[in-house]
């Protein structure tokens, strides 16, 4: 198949909304499609004005976009009521937010922790689910759709009984590998193989097992070429979002997301994903 459309196109690329004053211009130039990350240092310092602005332009230029909601301190399943309402008000502010830029996801966190929520893990899935419905209510509203990822859950069945109670369309998972290597200690399969009937997006960058160091694909363990012929196969074409830690990894990390694409023959599959009609 003939391709149009360059690697731009198919992957997002990472970019806090604390940067755009600093890198947005450059990723306009670029052309980069962008997940906007909305942390809560961008929610106090910007006002809704700044956050429209910037969405505006993106929108000008025909470029796609994500979120990644705030995660920092905040947990969808607190166990603590207080905590609980807060980061809820706190999530449910980054959803207006993010509205301005009609993203094609929004990424959030669980706000799982092992120290605080193993041994009570049926109480703690009881309350993300409480969570998880008052969200997806606002995501609805607002024509948003949610991935939930993957960060220190040690299995995909703490969050999966969880999800599945919801059969919201507005709902879904996004895969970290990198997540699943540096925390969990384990391989792809278990996850993917869990999060594939609601994959909405799937998260790309490296590491050897020992941190969430986010190198560029193929210089850590993580065989992003096996991922991506596994969804080629299953004929899944999640939103792909490289998350670069580093300027000078972004150029290089794009091109080799694009020759694994190729190879795997994944970008066929999002090739004719981009020309269905809507």
């Amino acid at each position: 198949m003939k391709k149009t459309r360059p690697i731009k196109s198919y992957v997002h690329l990472a970019l806090p909304f604390t940067m755009f004053p600093r890198y947005l211009d450059k990723a306009l130039e670029a052309q980069l499609f962008l997940e906007v990350g909305l942390d809560h240092q961008a929610l106090d310092l910007f006002k809704a004005k700044d956050f429209r602005k910037a969405a505006k332009i993106i929108h000008r230029r025909h470029l796609g976009c994500s979120v990644h909601a705030p995660f920092t301190d905040l947990s969808l399943g607190a166990l603590d009521s207080l905590i609980f309402r807060t980061s809820l008000k706190r999530l449910r502010q980054a959803l207006k937010v993010a509205s301005y830029f009609r993203p094609q996801t929004i990424v959030i966190h669980s706000g799982y922790h092992p120290g605080y929520h193993r041994e009570r893990l049926k109480e703690w899935q009881q309350r993300l689910q409480e969570g998880l419905e008052a969200l997806v209510c606002e995501a609805e509203r607002l024509d948003l759709y949610l991935a939930l990822e993957n960060v220190f859950e040690p299995d995909p069945s703490f969050l999966t009984p969880v999800v599945e109670k919801i059969a919201s369309p507005h709902l879904g998972y996004c895969f970290d590998a990198g997540h699943a290597l540096a925390f969990a200690k384990s391989p792809w399969q278990p996850w993917l193989e869990a999060f594939t009937p609601r994959l909405f997006e799937l998260h790309i960058h490296d590491n050897n097992g020992d941190w969430d160091a986010h190198l560029p694909p193929g210089k850590g363990k993580i065989p992003f070429l096996e991922i991506f012929t596994y969804l080629k196969d299953k004929n899944l074409c999640p939103l792909l979002t490289f998350e670069a830690h580093r300027e000078e990894d972004v150029l290089p990390g794009l091109a080799l997301i694009a020759q694994m694409l190729e190879k795997s023959g994944l970008i066929d599959v999002l090739e004719r994903a981009l020309r269905r009609p809507k």
